[in-house]
C-alpha cells in the first residue's frame, strides 16, 4: 500500500517507518494470533532478533521471566478491545538481556470500522527506570531518618559532582572545536544529560543536608528588590527561547535592605520560576513581590510565582511537595526533573519560619504564594 504526496510521488509506508528513529512493530489484528507482520531496523537494534525471526510471531517472545503478568494482562485487554495503551513492561533481548519498554500501541481501523493493524512504538527506558529505582532508594533511606545513612548520601554525592563537573567541561570544551552538525547535537544531548544528573546530585545533596539538620540558614542583609531583578534576568534566555513573556512586579512599599538568608530564597525563587518557565508553551510568567504585612521590624513578604502553563489538577495538588514526586509520569519524561525541587523549596522555608502554597487550574496556570517573614534594618550605611 502507498500514498501519495503534493507532488504525487507514491510513498511506501514500510519505508516512512523503516526510517522513524523509534523502534516500530506492525501487528496483524484479523489474525487470532495477532502476528507481526513488519518491524524496522530499530526494532531488530533493540532486540537483538533479525526481522526474518519475528515476522509471524507474536510479540510475547520478548517476555521473560521477571515480565509482570499484570502488565501483559492489561496489554491483552487493551488489544481485545481494540483499545490504544501506553504501558511499561519488562521485556528480554534475544540474548537474555533484560531491558525496560515504554510500549505504545494504537488500533488501525479500515473505513468500515473493522480493526486491521496493532502499531506499536516502543521507547528503551532502562536508564530512566534504573535513575528512578536509585532515586525511590535515595527516598526511603531519607525517610528512615537515618544519619548513618544520609551522611554517605552527602559523601557520594560529592564524589559524584567532581568527575559530572569535568565531563561538562570537557563537552564544552570538545563544542568549541570543528564539528560536523550531527557531532553537535551528540554533544548537545550529552551536555543537557549532564545538566539533568548534575541538578539530581545538587538535589540530592540539599536533600542529606536537610535530612541530617545541617542546613544553615543565615541571618545577613540584603536587597530584596536587587535580588529579584537579578533572578529575573538569570531566567530571561531560557524564558526568551521558549517564547514566553518574563515580568517582574514589586511593592514600592517593600524595604530597601532587609535581614535574611538571600542564597535560600534565591534557592526557592530559582526552583519555582524555572519550573514556570518549562511548564509554560505560551503566555507569560510573573514574579510578584508584594508586602503582607508589617509588625515592628518584622515584615512579611509575599512572593508569587505565575504563569499560564499545562497547570496541575486538583488532586495532585496535596503530593506536591512530596520527595521524588511527579504530578503525571509523561511530565517527568517530556519536561524531566527529579521531582526534589518542591521538597527542597518547602523544607527551605519551614528553616526560614517561611511557607509555601499553591493554587491551579488544568490548562490555566499555576500560582505559587511564597510567605517568608524578615527583619527590618533600621540603619544601613552606604545604601543607594
Amino acid at each position: 500500500m502507498s500514498i501519495q504526496n503534493k507532488h504525487s510521488i507514491p510513498i511506501q509506508w514500510e519505508f516512512l517507518i523503516s526510517k522513524l528513529k523509534s523502534s516500530v512493530t506492525v501487528v496483524d489484528a484479523t489474525s487470532p494470533e495477532q502476528p507481526l507482520i513488519y518491524v524496522n531496523e530499530q526494532f531488530t537494534a533493540l532486540t537483538g532478533y533479525t526481522f526474518e525471526e519475528v515476522v509471524g510471531q507474536n510479540c510475547r517472545f520478548l517476555q521473560g521471566r521477571d515480565t509482570n503478568p499484570e502488565t501483559v494482562s492489561k496489554i491483552r485487554k487493551a488489544l481485545n478491545r481494540q483499545e490504544s495503551i501506553k504501558i511499561d513492561i519488562l521485556n528480554y533481548t534475544k540474548s537474555g538481556q533484560q531491558f525496560w519498554n515504554e510500549l505504545n500501541i494504537d488500533p488501525i481501523f479500515d473505513d468500515e470500522g473493522q480493526c486491521l493493524f496493532f502499531v506499536g512504538i516502543q521507547y528503551d527506558i532502562s536508564e530512566r527506570k534504573y535513575a528512578e529505582e536509585q532515586l525511590r532508594r535515595a527516598a526511603r533511606m531519607a525517610e528512615m531518618n537515618s544519619r548513618g545513612h544520609l551522611e554517605f548520601i552527602g559523601k557520594l554525592n560529592h564524589e559524584l559532582r567532581t568527575p559530572l563537573n569535568g565531563i561538562m567541561g570537557m563537552i564544552e570544551l570538545t563544542s568549541m572545536g570543528e564539528i560536523s552538525e550531527e557531532q553537535k547535537e551528540y554533544l548537545d544531548l550529552a551536555r543537557q544529560s549532564g545538566e539533568a544528573l548534575l541538578n539530581i546530585v545538587n538535589n540530592s545533596l540539599d536533600m542529606a543536608k536537610l535530612g541530617r539538620g545541617k542546613m544553615e540558614v543565615e541571618q545577613i542583609e540584603f536587597q530584596p528588590l536587587k535580588l529579584i531583578q537579578q533572578i529575573v534576568r538569570t531566567h530571561e534566555p531560557a524564558a526568551k527561547q521558549k517564547k514566553v513573556q518574563l515580568r517582574c512586579q514589586a511593592d514600592m512599599q517593600v524595604p530597601d535592605v532587609l535581614v535574611g538568608d538571600p542564597l535560600r530564597l534565591r534557592q526557592v525563587l530559582d526552583n519555582l520560576l524555572s519550573n514556570a518557565i518549562k511548564f509554560t508553551e505560551q503566555g507569560a510568567v510573573l514574579l510578584q513581590l508584594d508586602v503582607k504585612e508589617q509588625h515592628g521590624d518584622s515584615i512579611t513578604l509575599l512572593f508569587t510565582v505565575s504563569d499560564t502553563g499545562i497547570g496541575i489538577p486538583e488532586e495532585k495538588l496535596h503530593q506536591l511537595f512530596e520527595a521524588f514526586t511527579q504530578t503525571d509520569v509523561s511530565h517527568a519524561r517530556r519536561f524531566g526533573g527529579s521531582g526534589l525541587g518542591l521538597t527542597i523549596c518547602k523544607e527551605l522555608l519551614e528553616l526560614m519560619q517561611g511557607d509555601i502554597a499553591v493554587e491551579s487550574v488544568p490548562g490555566q496556570g499555576t500560582h505559587f504564594h511564597v510567605t517568608l517573614p524578615l527583619l527590618r534594618q533600621q540603619a544601613i550605611p552606604h545604601v543607594g
